[in-house]
């Protein structure tokens, strides 16, 4: 009996014949409730564990064509569906032959191929429902000789294809054979539904690993299409939490001195050149968040908010857009926009680039994303739906529109929309890109039209499957982020406060009415959701939502972890709306409006949120179609898209378990483990792997909290338990407490056992202590003793018992309590584990940063050595004492009940010696052998064995007395119970004293002195001071030797400093000989260099003082370069080297930009000007540490301290520079060199501060909107120009110093009449009124107008514009550098020129 699995209902569309396809539309409307409860119905027979092992990312991951991965893939889906076998054929597009992997008799990994067109296997391929049945011989597809596997006889059987969905073709075949169940063996509706899963997961892995495999071999159309610009430098390498935060600075971008929002030449203004604002237009920096509503605003506040967010970003100044420019490019993009569009229109180009600037900032993407990229998702949010006229792509297709016709149906419309983008570019007046290279134009333009292309709705899957496969891989492109952000923004309107998100999805539906108006119009068919007759917006919302948005943004949360804050958890709510409302009944916007001014004037609405807000559980029907997206969209599903493929519903009403195919109950367990094996190993491997698996297991069970607590409780029985028994007990609990007894001999066994084969060097000391003190228990069970004594007679053990009762005439008696009070050991060594298990306790409610002397170390090896000798003595010491004492311990004074018997037996007629005797001993129960027989037979079956003493006569045996000593017994056991306790008392004590002196005394601090080195070893940079250190002690020379270290290890830091750790770390990790020559490192790192001004002036003058003076400043520098995560390097007199370490991933790129440290280190460098300057003079630097009466205070009294500083980044070598005699720890790079040039150079442009233009790449657009360029140029020993940019720590406005040459310079910019000034196409009033303004951005404008002339060698016009900014701005030193270099040229460009001249100073 043959049969297919599941109905064409079961399959999505792209898995369907294209027959079945074409009437999926008409059989979609008549789907029967009954047919989906079929549905739900078989989902419920799934198991749940089974499904999210198969839903796991480890399932398939790590997949390659190999015999290995084969193997293992195929043993884990095995035990999965419970088969015998389970093989792996992939397809052969070439050969037209199915392949495998398997191992020949060698070993030897073999490739397996077979037909197409024949057999069971190759009927699959082609087979989209898949093949189940129950007897493989009746089907006619079966072919014995081509089908059967050797060694196995096969009956049942179930295979599915596997699918690569982007290019709907099957690739391999997944096959399952001979069912293992209690049944007849048949593979039921579950298995077939876990099949199909599992050739979903296998068909994705094996499309990814053929992507990889392409990728690897440079596949340049691969890399087109599945990523595009993705180059080396635009890599984001993705690490652990951990490792980032190894590695990464904790400083967060910080607010350096004048970069706080003040009106300077450099900061946002409320208004800007060219456009007219109110105070009340300008957008709050808190205001510009997730509830900012462009529909609310006016086209004057919406450009507002455009120059706000590329402001703050620090685009204007990083790529020089005038700001003519820009507002010339916002009135096109908003032009090129149709407003009779209820949606597409420029309202929402303004809402995506709002969200992305959201992302970029508040989801913290900028971190991956340099200033290109986020000036390209800006851009690109802008125009990606320029000229849209309200129909989408499908629309076109269908109606063969001029767009279509032109863009060949491929993306239409964003085709289009990038198109128009370019062409408003294209216009001089509009273009912001005017100051971009050529390459990096050529680059600029590829990046837009990936970003627009990538909105298009039938790219979504694809994008999505290029995102997922980034993380898997553990990189991805700047690129193919940036997709992602403005692709995310594009369908962001749901993750919006709940009043917006429902204002835009009022014009979602109203354009797509308008659609299907059209549609109507031209008798074709009606779009999904576009039909206003059918009006239901809450489910089109939630569709929406569940089968785009959630999936989507999910999947950016995994890369961003904020977007989950700031995102998703608005989506979860507002899809809770839609379904509250559908729940309802209220499908219309009327309705919903209504419905929402009845019952809630706010937009809190008062529903369950209970069941509704988890998304995941509110999957719409896979066969129902997804707003926006086509039906042909190629997709790779992910997990989410799998469940809704397999129709799984854990969530689902419960039903009956009967198999819909087989017709029978079928009952799967609700909790199951499932192990999945390994790939095969060899006999002896697997024999070893299973011994260490099972002595691990062992281990684990031995050091279990559980078992150590119930070894101590049964300890403390065998310790007391008998005694107390012999005390308080009867003759009725006897049994029970030999069997207890036994329990716990055979516990002390197990533990022997195990501790033998797990316990490494067991076998000594403790080993035979052990087994001495589970060998004394013997003596305590009476059956035992009764085996042992089964060839004696009862009188013989009789009497055996009551020397053991007495104890205190009998040596085996008292050898046995030796023996037993061995196990007092185990007793020390649970109590130790308490103390240790406290210890640990209260270790974690201590705050991480305490390093209080109490924090218990790891033992060292010396410890471990003194603890256990110390231990070993002290019983041995106490069990000797014991031992003699027991053995000494003899009663000369003879029992008179002994002395009487033997004078009876000598007069055994004497009447007064018997009526004697028993009026002495009441207790007497029994007499026999002298004539009349005495026996009270009562007391003596109440008795125990323990509690009768029997004596015979010394002269004739026969003559027997037994005495009751009940009370004796009890008062013995009393005092063992006593003897045992205080002896417990006094071995746990003594060795915990013991023990703990030589701890605190000897081996903690040589623990510590241990702990420190190693910690020095591995972390070289480890805060010594935080570990507190002991008081000074004359006599305790352990401490000396403690302070010794800590202040060679602070030395050895302070010595070597951050570029020494590899030499710190390998010389203390390493044993034999000291080698300090380590090789060096390449590393990433900002470096700054600083310099004292007229330094050789101030130390002729100091001369003594010079050390206090350049010691001063060096601790103002080192202090903030340490608090922004830096550290100092070299000190050379006069000048200091400082470097910030970038942090690298483990395959050398950089997770992300790190762009707080960049920020970090800009901020501690004026931190460190604003200290040194706001010092003053010489003398008030020195106040405090000379005398005032010093020489040099009447020739020095008022020199000014001043530095330079010059701030690069780059590579360089680190490592140690010298030999074994003398070695520095330093780095070689001419980026070092470059940061030191730039310090150079400030001298010659008279600022403090002068930085490369890589520096201020890596700054935050906040930061580097308050930079500006100073020249363009080469500096001696390279070709390569350079833009270096200066940092105003002082506004502009308040430089007021005029140089000396003030008026020389105006005279020499001064024009000769208006001829002039139109000559060079200046509009000098427009320049005034910008100056006049007084906002940064006009203000800035006009520098870039001017620095952009002097660039592109137009100089008259730069000479014009100076003239003007030197009347506003007098005291601006670096216009006065510029003007001074201009005059020199006379003003004329010379030939030539390249936009940069050669700087000569060093």
């Amino acid at each position: 009996m043959m049969a297919k699995v599941g109905p064409d209902t079961m399959l999505p569309a792209s898995l369907q014949s294209p027959e079945k396809q074409k009437n999926a539309v008409h059989r979609k409307k008549s789907l029967s409730i009954s047919t989906i409860l079929m549905n739900n119905r078989t989902a419920s027979l799934l198991n749940p564990e089974k499904f999210d092992i198969l839903m796991a990312s480890d399932f398939t991951s790590g997949f390659e064509e190999s015999e290995a991965c084969f193997s293992e893939i195929t043993h884990k889906a095995a035990l999965i569906i419970n088969a015998e076998v389970c093989n792996l054929f992939l397809r052969d597009n070439k050969e037209q032959k199915l392949y495998t992997f398997v191992k020949d008799n060698d070993g030897n990994e073999v490739r397996v191929t077979k037909p197409l067109d024949r057999g069971i296997t190759g009927s699959i391929i082609l087979d989209p429902l898949g093949f189940n049945v129950h007897d493989v011989r009746k089907s006619r597809r079966w072919s014995h000789d081509l089908d059967e596997l050797p060694d196995t006889t096969t009956k049942s059987y179930l295979a599915w294809p596997l699918h690569d969905s982007a290019d709907d073709s099957s690739i391999g075949v997944v096959e399952f054979r001979n069912k293992i169940s209690k049944g007849d063996g048949s593979f039921n509706a579950a298995d077939a539904q876990m099949a199909r899963i599992v050739a979903f997961q296998l068909g994705n892995a094996v499309v990814r690993y053929k992507q990889q495999t392409l990728l690897a071999g440079r596949d340049e159309a691969f890399k087109k299409v599945y990523e595009r610009n993705c180059d080396n430098a635009e890599t984001i390498s993705i690490t652990s939490q951990d490792e980032n935060n190894e590695g990464e600075s904790s400083h967060q971008s910080m607010s350096p001195i004048g970069v706080v929002r003040k009106r300077s030449a450099f900061t946002l203004a409320p208004s800007m050149h060219g456009v007219s604002f109110k105070m009340s237009d300008t957008l709050p920096f808190g205001d510009r968040s997730w509830d900012y509503d462009v529909l609310l605003q006016s086209d004057e506040q919406l450009m507002a908010h455009a120059i706000d967010v590329f402001e703050e970003r620090g685009l204007f100044s990083r790529f020089s857009i005038p700001m003519n420019t820009f507002v010339n490019f916002i009135n096109a993009i908003k032009a090129g926009y149709n407003m009779d569009s209820p949606y597409h229109n420029h309202y929402h180009a303004f809402d995506v680039m709002h969200v992305c600037y959201l992302l970029v900032t508040k989801c913290r993407a900028d971190e991956y994303l340099e200033s290109f990229n986020i000036l390209s998702i800006l851009v690109a949010a802008l125009g990606h739906d320029l000229g849209h006229d309200g129909y989408n792509n499908a629309f076109h297709s269908a109606t063969c529109s001029e767009l279509a016709v032109t863009y060949n149906g491929v993306s239409i419309l964003e085709n289009y929309s990038a198109a128009y983008l370019f062409r408003i570019l294209r216009k001089e007046e509009n273009n912001i890109f005017a100051r971009l290279s050529s390459e990096e134009m050529t680059k600029m333009r590829s990046r837009l039209i990936d970003l627009i292309l990538d909105t298009d709705a039938k790219n979504h899957f694809v994008l999505m499957t290029r995102f997922k496969h980034g993380l898997e891989m553990k990189q991805l492109s700047r690129g193919l982020l940036s997709s992602m952000v403005l692709h995310v923004s594009d369908v962001s309107n749901p993750t919006r406060p709940g009043a917006i998100s429902r204002k835009w999805a009022y014009a979602v539906e109203e354009e797509f009415f308008r659609q299907g108006d059209k549609e109507k119009e031209l008798t074709i068919p009606r779009s999904p959701f576009m039909d206003r007759e059918f009006e239901d917006l809450p489910k089109m919302q939630g569709a929406f939502i569940d089968a785009l948005v959630f999936p989507v943004f999910k999947l950016l949360a995994d890369f961003l972890p904020l977007v989950t804050e700031n995102c998703i958890k608005p989506l979860q709510i507002n899809r809770a709306f839609w379904n509250n409302m559908q729940n309802r009944g209220i499908t219309t916007k009327k309705d919903i409006l209504s419905y929402l001014d009845t019952h809630q004037k706010d937009d809190i609405l008062s529903y369950n949120l209970k069941d509704d807000v988890d998304i995941s559980s509110e999957r719409s029907s896979p066969d129902a179609p997804i707003p926006g997206i086509p039906s042909n969209a190629p997709q790779t599903p992910g997990k989410e898209s799998v469940r809704r493929m397999s129709l799984i519903s854990l969530n689902s009403v419960a039903y009956d378990l009967v198999d819909p195919e087989l017709g029978e109950g079928f009952d799967e367990p609700s909790t199951m483990t499932i192990r999945l094996r390994s790939p095969r190993r060899s006999l002896k491997e697997t024999k070893a792997f299973c011994v260490k698996k099972m002595k691990m297991k062992m281990s684990i069970f031995l050091g279990s909290n559980l078992f150590q607590l119930t070894l101590f409780l049964a300890t403390i029985y065998a310790l007391f338990a008998n005694d107390l028994h012999l005390a308080i007990g009867s003759k009725e609990t006897d049994g029970t407490i030999d069997i207890v007894t036994f329990i716990v001999l055979l516990l002390f066994l197990v533990e022997l056992i195990i501790s033998i084969i797990c316990v490494p060097k067991y076998m000594h000391f403790f080993f035979w202590l052990d087994l001495a003190a589970s060998i004394s228990l013997i003596l305590e069970i009476d059956f035992l003793l009764t085996l042992g004594s089964a060839q004696g007679s009862p009188d013989q053990l009789s009497l055996a018992k009551a020397s053991r009762a007495a104890k205190a005439g009998a040596r085996a008696g008292r050898l046995a309590k030796i023996l037993r009070l061995i196990r007092l050991i185990k007793v020390v060594k649970i109590l130790k584990w308490l103390i240790s298990f406290v210890k640990r306790r209260d270790e974690k409610k201590e705050d991480e940063n305490d390093t209080d002397e109490d924090v218990e170390l790891k033992m060292s090896v010396v410890g471990r050595k003194m603890t256990e000798s110390i231990t070993k003595k002290v019983i041995i010491a106490v069990l000797f004492m014991l031992l003699v004492f027991s053995l000494l311990d003899v009663n000369f004074t003879p029992d008179g009940r002994q002395l009487q018997l033997d004078a009876m037996a000598r007069h055994p007629s004497s009447d007064i010696l018997r009526q004697s005797f028993f009026e002495a001993h009441s207790n007497i129960i029994e007499l026999k052998g002298l004539g009349d027989y005495f026996v009270n037979a009562q007391r003596i079956d109440e008795l125990r064995e323990v509690e009768k003493l029997s004596l015979e006569a010394t002269s004739i045996p026969s003559i027997v007395a037994m005495f009751d000593v009940k009370n004796e017994t009890s008062q013995t056991a009393w005092y063992s119970l006593g003897t045992t306790l205080i002896v417990t008392t006094l071995l746990g004590a003594l060795s915990l004293l013991f023990s703990r002196d030589a701890y605190r005394i000897m081996i903690r601090p040589i623990e510590k002195m241990k702990k420190t080195v190693q910690q020095l070893s591995e972390n070289p940079f480890l805060h010594l001071e935080k570990m507190k250190s002991r008081g000074a002690s004359d006599d305790n020379e352990t401490d000396m030797l403690e302070q010794a270290i800590t202040k060679m290890a602070k030395l050895l830091q302070i010595g070597f400093g951050y570029a020494g750790s590899e030499i710190i770390a390998k010389s203390l990790s390493d044993g034999g000989e000291l080698d300090p020559m380590v090789p060096g490192v390449k590393v990433n790192a900002i470096f700054g260099f600083c310099d004292i001004r007229d330094f050789t002036f101030a130390t002729e003058g100091l001369q003594q003082d010079v050390m206090l003076f350049v010691n001063k400043v060096a601790e103002i520098t080192h202090k903030h370069v340490v608090e922004s995560g830096g550290a100092p390097n070299k000190n050379i007199g006069d000048a200091f080297l400082l470097v910030w370490k970038l942090a690298t991933s483990k395959h050398g790129g950089r997770s992300n930009l790190q762009k707080g440290l960049f920020d970090a280190s800009l901020t501690s460098i004026h931190k460190i000007i604003a200290d040194i300057r706001g010092m003053g003079t010489l003398a008030a630097f020195l106040q405090e540490e000379t005398d005032k009466s010093a020489a040099w205070r009447t020739s020095l009294e008022d020199f000014k301290v001043d530095m330079g500083f010059g701030l690069h980044t780059g590579w360089a070598i680190e490592g140690s520079i010298g030999s074994k005699v003398k070695i520095d720890a330093s780095y070689l790079s001419p980026h070092v060199n470059l940061a030191s040039r730039l310090e150079s150079a400030t001298k010659h442009y008279r600022v403090p501060l002068l930085m490369s233009d890589a520096f201020v790449a890596g700054l935050n657009g906040v930061f580097q909107s308050t930079c500006r360029r100073v020249d363009s140029v080469t500096f001696k020993g390279s070709n390569e120009p350079m833009k270096i940019f200066h940092y105003d720590s002082v506004p502009i406005e308040h430089q007021t110093d005029k140089p000396k040459n003030y008026a020389e310079l105006l005279s020499a910019t001064s024009w000769k009449d208006e001829a002039e000034i139109n000559r060079v196409g200046v509009d000098v009033k427009e320049i005034l009124s910008s100056l006049e303004s007084g906002t940064s951005v006009s203000i800035r404008n006009i520098y870039d107008m001017a620095f952009n002339a002097y660039i592109d060698g137009q100089w008259g016009k730069c000479k014009v514009i100076f003239h003007i900014w030197l009347e506003k701005f007098p005291g601006d030193v670096v216009v006065h550098t510029l003007v001074e270099f201009l005059r020199k040229q006379g003003f004329v460009c010379p030939e030539g020129w390249q936009g940069y001249h050669a700087l000569s100073e060093k």
